[in-house]
């Protein structure tokens, strides 16, 4: 989850007092639909008071959502990727990964870089739809990224791959074997 980077009085500030809510011993403030408040949280929410205001900040999401910028929700994901746009290339292939998922929700942040599917408010997301890849939730928690073909940007850091596996090599000369599996040196 991401907070504004502004001082708590600053950011958001804008924002109706009414709009806020926060979770119980929670040091940030929330607008009631936060994709980030768990669904078990929703009934423990508590109207953030002007002392909140002051004390916590404002999830960024939120800010966003709160002060006139909000994302843009779809009817359905074939509108959403067209929206976006996706490229119809990835367009089979993210329908495919999209229909198993739940998507009661379905909308396009304010800064238009994905396409999101969730089962609804306090739910988390279970699947971002970006350009050239998808990463789906999954059960043990994290996402996994999903490459379309013809992607050509890099893997981010922020998700973690197995390395390449180390190349064969010759157990008599130790050279690296070439295809065929022979050392050019030794047979």
């Amino acid at each position: 989850m991401t907070t504004s980077s502004e001082t708590p009085a600053v950011a958001g500030a804008e924002i109706p007092l009414e709009l806020l809510y926060r979770v119980p011993y929670g040091r940030v403030l929330h607008g009631k639909d936060c994709q980030h408040i768990a669904a078990d949280r929703l009934a423990s929410l508590q109207p953030a008071t002007e002392l909140d205001r002051q004390k916590f900040k404002i999830c960024k999401t939120c800010v966003d959502a709160l002060a006139g910028s909000d994302r843009d929700d779809f009817d359905s994901f074939d509108a959403a990727l067209e929206a976006l746009p996706i490229a119809m290339a990835q367009r089979a292939a993210m329908r495919e990964i999209a229909e198993g998922l739940d998507k009661t929700r379905i909308w396009i942040p304010s800064s238009r870089s994905y396409v999101a599917v969730s089962p609804g408010p306090g739910h988390e997301v279970t699947a971002f739809f970006n350009k050239g890849f998808v990463d789906v939730q999954q059960a043990g928690g994290g996402y996994k990224r999903v490459l379309m073909a013809g992607f050509s940007g890099t893997q981010t850091s922020s998700f973690a791959h197995a390395p390449d596996a180390a190349p064969a090599s010759c157990p008599s000369c130790y050279m690296q074997l070439p295809a065929t599996g022979r050392c050019d040196s030794c047979d």
